[in-house]
């Protein structure tokens, strides 16, 4: 074998033992971003838990005052229909057919 075709060789062993190097370097850093999105994700889902938790009372608070007060209105309106509109009053000459 001559010497221009062993460096030939060698450039490309070296070639493929960087391009090895780098793929398996690459899924190395593929698995540990994994992990630390997962991680990530948990922190999140914890920060989102305990938001919820704190927050819920107040929800839950508003929610009846809303319903109380929707109610309270609900009433003042129906009042207020019934005192707009005057009673009818029918008399008995008024259901006269013959007329």
């Amino acid at each position: 074998m001559k010497a221009s075709t062993k460096v030939v060789a060698g450039f490309f062993f070296a070639m493929a033992a960087s391009a090895t190097y780098k793929v398996l370097k690459s899924e190395q850093d593929q698995a540990k971003l994994k992990a630390k999105l997962d991680q990530v994700q948990g922190q999140v889902q914890d920060v989102i838990d305990k938001a919820n938790a704190a927050v819920s009372p107040y929800v839950e608070q508003a929610k009846a005052s809303y319903a109380s007060s929707k109610s309270v209105l609900s009433d003042s309106i129906s009042g207020q229909d019934e005192d707009a509109q005057p009673d009818i009053e029918i008399e008995e000459q008024d259901l006269d057919l013959e007329k």
